[in-house]
């Protein structure tokens, strides 16, 4: 059976208009309901320095160390006794040329991690800010290697917030263009244009598909350095500011 041609416009234009519905849907539940939309896969305590690791003194033994924080119920270690990761942590801060390292935590929902999961770090070091969760004695402990004495300041001395205005602006930016993107295929599904065609719905698609696999595969890209933070935060102004006024230009 043969459709007329009035039918099968029809029906063209029911599909394009259900793919456009459903596509804002999913991108409207990647950001409500998916944390890792356009996240950062790495985890944000506010506090600077939470989890900084740093030597503050090399001495030829134990009793030669003369840091004012080092008493006789500061925690001592020989290498061989510290765990694994602690091992680890204590290696990368010690070949470090600024003798510092900053554990990064990775977030609970992430598929790979090239970090550390919060449970994984030393049980011999203790982490956090002075004046939040800690008392300054708390964040210093000696180690034993090689016929050396290395004194360990772990954690934040200060209690300092290191949320700044632009991650909180990139956030919202983000959130905001995966929104945009949607209202675009909604209103385009309640109000179409005169020209509205394959063409016009399949970059509809085409957009909408695009935005959400940049969504799911940002912290990843970020973890592998594939993209920065600050081009990535380029690439959201460009979409908004450069993207939608010539889209509405082209094709309303």
């Amino acid at each position: 059976m043969v459709l007329p041609p009035s039918i099968r416009q029809l029906d063209r234009l029911v599909d394009r208009r259900s793919v456009r519905v459903v596509l804002a849907v999913v991108l409207i539940g990647l950001i409500a309901y998916y944390p890792g939309a356009m996240a950062s896969p790495y985890e944000d305590t506010g506090l600077e320095g939470y989890y900084d690791n740093r030597i503050v003194e090399q001495a030829s033994d134990v009793k030669s160390i003369k840091h004012e924080r080092v008493t006789e119920e500061t925690p001592v270690y020989q290498y061989t006794e510290l765990s694994p990761v602690a091992q680890e942590v204590f290696d990368k801060t010690r070949a470090a040329e600024t003798n510092s390292f900053t554990i990064r935590i990775c977030q609970d929902w992430v598929l790979t991690c090239d970090a550390y999961h919060e449970s994984e770090t030393p049980e011999e070091f203790q982490y956090g800010a002075v004046g939040h969760n800690v008392d300054r004695s708390e964040l210093y402990t000696v180690i034993e290697y090689e016929d050396e004495a290395y004194v360990l300041q772990t954690g934040a001395l200060g209690h300092g917030d290191s949320f700044g205005l632009g991650a909180a602006l990139s956030v919202i930016g983000e959130s905001l263009l995966v929104l945009a993107v949607s209202g675009v295929l909604v209103h385009n599904t309640i109000r179409p244009s005169e020209t509205d065609s394959n063409e016009v719905a399949s970059i509809d698609i085409a957009l909408a598909v695009f935005i959400g696999v940049v969504a799911l595969a940002a912290p990843y890209l970020h973890m592998w350095d594939v993209l920065t933070v600050a081009w990535s935060r380029l690439i959201i102004a460009g979409a908004v500011v450069i993207g939608f006024p010539v889209y509405y230009l082209r094709f309303r």
